[in-house]
């Protein structure tokens, strides 16, 4: 990767790790966020759930944000968990974060992520009469909680942060061109990478100024954002199965190996 000018779409404050992951490869990291995240702050409804937490039997986290959020609306509610209860995350980035924040076990996926990855655990075979609770973001898939309930669970959503666009992105990614082209592009969510297609297939004085932009070389966490990608049309779609920092650089280092690049 040595020389590659790699393109990161993160929001701002959780990007550090894969600078870093870059820099140590000999790769020049660049910084366009492409969305912002901010909690969604305390509601009744919220407040409510967070009081009865620890009658919950599972708590799932399905991404490092909503771990991230989600920990702060439990301290901030000073809310208690259950001593038996089972934590579950999307993806290893994600399971990661929780235990470090929580200081307890945390049950994911082996390798990949995702909804479907996660329904496949052992924790989740039998869940029949139990009470899970799932932060998230505003909306999202829906995926794990119809899952969920058709196996008999009763499913409470804790939505704790919110996504928004990033202003000025066309602006920002002219004036980081003007410093050359780019060899890859890390999209960390099925948001951003609806936002990338925004940019890049806009036109007019905000059009993407990249050259074959769909054959530029994205690196995404799981299946689900790799299948998205190839039904926007782009052609190079690295899945590095996590959003961790290590996976997804790893994931395009061993792209640029193949290509022999």
């Amino acid at each position: 990767m040595k020389n590659r000018r790699i393109l990161i779409t993160r929001p701002a404050d959780r990007q550090q790790e894969l600078r870093e992951a870059i820099t140590a490869r000999g790769g020049e990291a660049l910084s366009l966020p492409l969305l912002a995240i901010e909690p969604m702050g305390q509601n009744d409804r919220l407040r409510q759930e967070l009081a009865r937490l620890a009658d919950f039997d599972l708590l799932v986290f399905v991404s490092a944000n909503a771990a991230r959020f989600g920990v702060e609306d439990i301290r901030t509610a000073g809310a208690s968990l259950s001593p038996t209860v089972t934590l579950l995350a999307v993806g290893a980035a994600t399971a990661r974060e929780v235990s470090l924040l929580l200081d307890r076990p945390v049950y994911g996926p082996a390798g990949g992520g995702g909804s479907e990855a996660l329904l496949a655990l052992p924790e989740l075979a039998a869940v029949e009469g139990r009470k899970v609770a799932i932060f998230r973001g505003e909306g999202g898939r829906e995926l794990l909680a119809e899952e969920l309930r058709r196996r008999g669970a009763e499913v409470t959503y804790l939505e704790v942060y919110r996504r928004i666009p990033a202003p000025d992105a066309g602006a920002g990614l002219r004036r980081i061109l003007t410093g050359g082209g780019l060899d890859g592009v890390i999209l960390t969510s099925a948001e951003g990478l609806r936002h990338w297609h925004t940019l890049v297939i806009a036109t007019g004085p905000d059009g993407c100024p990249i050259a074959a932009p769909f054959a530029l070389p994205l690196i995404v966490p799981s299946r689900r954002v790799a299948e998205l990608a190839a039904q926007l049309g782009f052609g190079a779609v690295i899945d590095a199965g996590d959003a961790g920092a290590t996976a997804m650089v790893e994931a395009l280092a061993t792209h640029f190996r193949r290509q022999g690049a």
